[in-house]
């Protein structure tokens, strides 16, 4: 048995039945590289001039309680490199997610947008088309057809440390594309094992995830606050500034150069710290301070040279894979690596259709021995069509919601102030009970009292935890607290009538996002459909010249210096 033929053979069926689709996937993932540069470039709220001082951590979640009362700050991340301001998402009374953009020294606010932005496209465009888990699992397992294809053509080519600059402009297009091919694969083979391997990786997260046991590659949980000891701290304990959090954190883990933070948003929540200890190739959380938000204690600490082989695989995949790890310098390599695996993927597809029809035939026989390949770019060009409609559908996802809660009553019950607001769904009513002034809501459950026999608890946020219920207009509704130290303080309030609910205006269709998003996505689809036109042409001429009569067969080498 001829292994080499065999190597040939795979390489070339797979690039001609699955290298439309692998291109898109690995083309999206090229631009995804650098889309936080292109989101700096297009948006001038990202941009900050860079200082040698610390990050004010306090300034800025005091400029996010203060322009956003209503809020739920979910976290603030550092600048991702030079020249970048500091990153908040904050949750806001409707339901949506918004991106804050503040000076990392001053905490000034620079600007706010929706979470839709071009870093957001690429990834869910690059990790899933938009299309749900369908997406996610057709983008995975063409993890394992780049694995399969870049093994075998380095399995079929010899002698190519000699052709490493092997790139020859004068003996043809053919002899020019398949230099081209076999160059840029040579050059890029370390490249794609590492996508393709790491892709592998994303496969294996997307079964654990679909069989709920994605903890299994985790690492074991860190302990929390014991909620047994909250009742000391009161009703509405104080919480420290986020910089003294961070000094006590700093001094607990000293090599920690701190990304991110966190405050604590749900009852016994600690207040949360990751980010870098020396080694750049893993992701942030892999080191991490968890400090309890009333006593400052720290209860525990991550470090990710105590991780075991599969959670530092985990949190090692993701900066390898999109090349982050180095900044600035390591996205540009990643991106024209990116570029050369994209292009090489379409020129061996071409190549292997002239180097498999050497000779002229007639139009029956070419259509039969393309047959497959033919039915294979048909269903994925069906399939694309499909993509687009999903990502217009997921970009509208992100369109503001334009009907804020109806604020029901305002009220206080014992240690809180309280107010409560409704929010009216198609055959149901969303409750919100939001906690105002200082301190953190130290409770132990709010509930909704009906007739059945357990309570309807509120879940989410402790500052505003919200319930969703059937109930009729108008009918009497009671609501109670209950703290730590078993004391209960009830309310009682009627839901409006919904005919008095203000009709909501219409939802718009699109993000608010800066214009430039839109035309930076409108040429990355003008690229990608130009690309696969150039790619149908190419290969619709060479079949076109294969079937001519006195047409001179161009030169094509022997199998033994076969395109990789």
């Amino acid at each position: 048995m001829n292994w080499r033929k065999t190597f040939f053979r795979v390489h070339g069926w797979l690039g001609l039945n699955i290298g439309l689709l692998l291109f898109v996937v690995c083309f999206s993932g090229t631009f995804a590289t650098l889309s936080h540069e292109i989101d700096w470039l297009i948006n001038p709220a990202i941009r900050a001039e860079s200082r040698n001082a610390p990050l004010n951590w306090t300034a800025m979640h005091e400029t996010l309680t203060h322009k956003f009362p209503n809020h739920i700050i979910s976290g603030i991340y550092a600048p991702t490199g030079p020249g970048f301001a500091a990153l908040a998402y904050i949750s806001t009374p409707n339901g949506q997610t918004r991106k804050a953009y503040l000076n990392p020294y001053t905490g000034t606010l620079q600007g706010h947008t929706s979470f839709f932005n071009i870093q957001r496209f690429f990834r869910s465009f690059h990790r899933r088309f938009f299309d749900g888990t369908r997406g996610i699992t057709l983008v995975t397992l063409t993890a394992f057809v780049l694995l399969i294809s870049s093994l075998s053509g380095f399995c079929f080519y010899k002698g190519w440390l000699k052709q490493l600059f092997a790139l020859k402009t004068d003996r043809g297009p053919r002899r020019f594309w398949s230099d081209l091919h076999k160059t840029t694969g040579i050059w890029a083979i370390l490249f794609s094992l590492l996508i393709a391997l790491t892709g592998v990786f994303y496969f294996v997260e997307v079964c654990f995830q679909a069989n709920n046991n994605y903890k299994t590659l985790l690492p074991p949980p860190l302990p929390q606050v014991d909620k047994t000891t909250l009742a000391q701290y009161g009703p509405l304990p104080k919480l420290r500034t986020p910089n003294e959090y961070a000094h006590i954190a700093q001094k607990a883990f000293p090599n920690l150069t701190i990304r991110s933070m966190r405050m604590p948003t749900h009852i016994g929540a600690p207040v949360y710290f990751d980010g870098q200890a020396g080694n750049p190739l893993i992701r942030d959380r892999a080191n991490k301070v968890l400090l309890h938000p009333f006593s400052s204690q720290v209860i525990a600490i991550q470090k990710d040279t105590d991780l075991t082989v599969v959670p530092f695989i985990t949190d090692l995949v993701d900066p390898l894979h999109f090349g982050y790890f180095g900044g600035l310098t390591t996205k540009i390599i990643w991106f024209i690596f990116g570029l050369v695996l994209s292009f090489s993927i379409l020129a061996g597809t071409y190549l292997w259709v002239v180097r498999t029809l050497p000779k002229k035939t007639s139009a029956n026989q070419t259509v039969l021995k393309l047959r497959g390949a033919g039915i294979s770019a048909i269903l994925t060009l069906a399939y694309f069509i499909i993509a687009i409609f999903a990502t217009i559908e997921g970009i509208q996802f992100y369109a503001p919601k334009t009907q804020p809660p109806q604020i029901i009553t305002e009220q206080t019950l014992g240690p809180y102030h309280i107010q409560i607001a409704q929010t009216t769904l198609a055959d149901s009513t969303k409750l919100t009970v939001r906690f105002l002034g200082d301190g953190f809501p130290n409770y132990k459950q709010v509930a909704i009292l009906k007739s059945e026999p357990e309570p309807t608890l509120l879940k989410g946020p402790a500052s505003a935890p919200t319930t969703t219920f059937k109930t009729m207009p108008n009918n009497p509704v009671k609501l109670q607290i209950t703290t730590w130290d078993n004391a209960i303080y009830t309310s009682q309030f009627h839901i409006p009538n919904t005919a008095s609910v203000a009709p909501e205006k219409k939802r718009p269709t699109l993000p608010d996002t800066p214009a430039g998003i839109w035309w930076t996505i409108a040429l990355f689809s003008l690229l990608t459909f130009v690309a696969i036109v150039g790619w149908i042409y190419m290969i619709l001429q060479a079949l076109r010249k294969n079937k001519m009569p006195n047409q001179h067969t161009p030169y094509l080498p022997p199998l033994k210096q076969a395109v990789l």
